[in-house]
Parts: structure tokens; C-alpha cells; sequence
């Protein structure tokens, strides 16, 4: 009696490899470009932000939802970039720490 390999789970249920990654077959992006990117998206960010609390100062706000919504975009755009940047930090750290 012998025993015969089980196929991959991928294989039964119809799933391609190539199909794991919601990038693949994407152009990759250098890290300059991702990064400036981001930077630009926080800016746009902010200053959505900060125009919604110019006009929830006038009372010209009709939805006080959108002011939260706004904020929380602009919160998570920041520390997006600070990650960001903080990984790119590590990554040199750690490039410089190599020996030759």
C-alpha cells in the first residue's frame, strides 16, 4: 500500500498562485516614488482637514461627520509617512551594520 500525495489546497479549490498577491503582475514602484507619493497625499490631507475646521468655526459645517472622517484621513495619512520613514531608517541602519 502506498500513500499518494495530497494535491495543494490551491489546486482543489481553483486558486492560482499568481492570484495571492492583489500587485502581481504590477509595476513596481521605487521607494522614492512611493514615499513622495505619500507625502503628497498627507498634504492633500491636511489641508481638507484644517479647511473643515475653518468651517465648522464659521458654522458654515452642515455634516459634523465629515469633519471626524476628514481628521481620521489626515491622521492616518501622518503616520503613514512617519512608518514610512521610520522603516527606511531601520533598513540603512541595518545596511550599514553589514561587514565586507
Amino acid at each position: 500500500m502506498f500513500i499518494t500525495p495530497m494535491a495543494p489546497l490551491g489546486e482543489l479549490s481553483g486558486f492560482k498562485p499568481e492570484q495571492a498577491s492583489p500587485l502581481a503582475g504590477a509595476r513596481e514602484l521605487p521607494f522614492k516614488e512611493i514615499f513622495s507619493t505619500a507625502v503628497q497625499n498627507m498634504k492633500e490631507t491636511e489641508i481638507i482637514s484644517n479647511n473643515d475646521t475653518a468651517l465648522l468655526a464659521l458654522g458654515d459645517i452642515d455634516d459634523l461627520h465629515t469633519l471626524g472622517i476628514d481628521a481620521t484621513k489626515a491622521y492616518l495619512a501622518e503616520r503613514l509617512v512617519i512608518e514610512l520613514r521610520n522603516r527606511a531608517m531601520e533598513a540603512y541602519s541595518e545596511i550599514m551594520r553589514i561587514n565586507l
